[in-house]
């Protein structure tokens, strides 16, 4: 008989250590222990896993093999589950048909803020509009309420929890907590443990954030690209990509003089976490400007948020 056990899902590289924080928060308290089952597909969600094999693992937590798609009989109605995005397709199916005793939510970056929201004004589950003009069909939309609906009733019930970096004081926070979720924080312990301590990137160089804008089409490649080049004037950069930038944009910022691009192997956060020493880091508006303050919290690093065009103008 299989030894009863929280199931996880994952589908990011940040939900994986959103999950493996959730692990170290909780190792001393838990009563069984954590499957985390990551989705096939990502590679560096694939090299993320594999780091974490070969550090030093929470107690009572394993990774398992890669799944294309989330496996349902390990996430059975009644059962306790862990999942990244409630925002997935994926997980909003599999709850239409299945309604856990327990479920835990951690973090996929910022986006937490916009479930607190949706939850609170009791409105479907959906990402934020796409490109200008998309619209979404009406099952993604039936999906979303019916998701709303079960989450709520969880938070209700005192079985929904939220595993998450953003502080006690966020209006989210107190959002989920008025709906009856118990609500979690960590400031990355498990990934300043076992990170990587930078030590990809060269001394003395400023680190520049990639964006995942470029793949989007939110951005465009030439601003981004005389972005990176006028801050390389200045001195040495150290590129970090996001995992999504297209490999012939970052062939050409190589090109751009006193510019190394680090290959994304694994999330920023524990490519520096870690560290000992100070990093200057800039980055466009995004969630790693608040996850690497807490990573780096304590090394005297300063992180700045850039305004590409005033920077290019």
């Amino acid at each position: 008989m299989p030894v009863p056990c929280t199931t996880a899902w994952v589908e990011s590289p940040l939900q994986l250590l959103g999950a493996l924080e959730h692990a170290a928060l909780t190792a001393d308290e838990r009563d069984q222990p954590l499957a985390i089952i990551p989705r096939a597909g990502d590679p560096q969600l694939g090299r993320t896993a594999d780091v974490a094999h070969a550090r030093e693992m929470p107690r009572a937590t394993a990774i398992g093999i890669e799944r294309r798609l989330l496996p349902w009989p390990r996430f059975r109605a009644g059962g306790d589950w862990l999942v990244g995005d409630p925002f997935s397709g994926l997980v909003q199916a599999r709850l239409a048909r299945a309604v856990p005793e327990r479920l835990v939510i951690v973090d996929d970056g910022a986006i937490t803020r916009r479930l607190a929201r949706l939850l609170d004004a009791g409105e479907p589950l959906l990402r934020p509009a796409g490109r200008e003009g998309e619209s979404l069909s009406g099952l993604r939309t039936t999906l979303g309420a019916t998701t709303t609906r079960t989450l709520l009733a969880l938070a209700a019930e005192g079985r929904l929890e939220v595993t998450t970096y953003l502080d006690p004081a966020d209006p989210a926070s107190g959002l989920l907590g008025g709906l009856g979720a118990v609500v979690r924080h960590h400031r990355f312990a498990w990934t300043r443990d076992q990170g990587l301590e930078a030590r990809a990137v060269p001394p003395d160089h400023l680190i520049v954030l990639g964006t995942a804008g470029v793949a989007d089409g939110r951005v465009d490649p030439a601003e981004q690209r005389r972005f990176v080049a006028e801050l390389a004037r200045a001195g040495r950069v150290a590129y970090l990509p996001h995992r999504r930038e297209p490999g012939w944009f970052l062939r050409a910022v190589a090109r751009e003089r006193n510019v190394v691009v680090i290959p994304a192997h694994v999330p920023i956060e524990l490519s520096l976490g870690g560290a000992s020493r100070a990093l200057d880091i800039v980055s466009r508006p995004s969630s790693a400007l608040e996850t690497l303050r807490l990573v780096l919290d304590g090394t005297r690093s300063r992180i700045l948020l850039a305004d590409p065009l005033s920077a290019a103008g």
